[in-house]
């Protein structure tokens, strides 16, 4: 499992959901300050799953790439020549390309 710390991550859904709050006079409806949060869990949680789900994808992709060396080094040769298009032309070159 993943770190999500890593991205900056520094809450999870469960200590969204364990958040209590001081109760004031006058102060917003609890109910609805408890929906809407709920609603945020929920999105939250599926953030989470998703970068987890991709760097397992991204880690399969550089086992399968790893296997076949000439394979991983074209990959990495286009994938450096993008990184030079971005800084050279603020876009991938293919989008320079006119189109026909």
């Amino acid at each position: 499992m993943s770190e999500l710390g890593n991205y900056g991550i520094t809450l999870t859904a469960n200590a969204v959901h364990a958040k209590q709050f001081e109760k004031k006079f006058r102060g917003y409806n609890p109910d609805e300050v408890d929906d809407f949060l709920d609603e945020i869990i929920k999105d939250y949680s599926r953030m989470q799953d998703l970068i987890l789900k991709y760097e397992a994808d991204l880690a399969a992709i550089h086992v399968e790439l790893l296997k076949n060396k000439e394979s991983y080094d074209q990959f990495m040769i286009k994938r450096r020549i993008e990184d030079l298009e971005m800084k050279v032309f603020g876009e991938k070159r293919e989008l320079l390309r006119p189109r026909v």
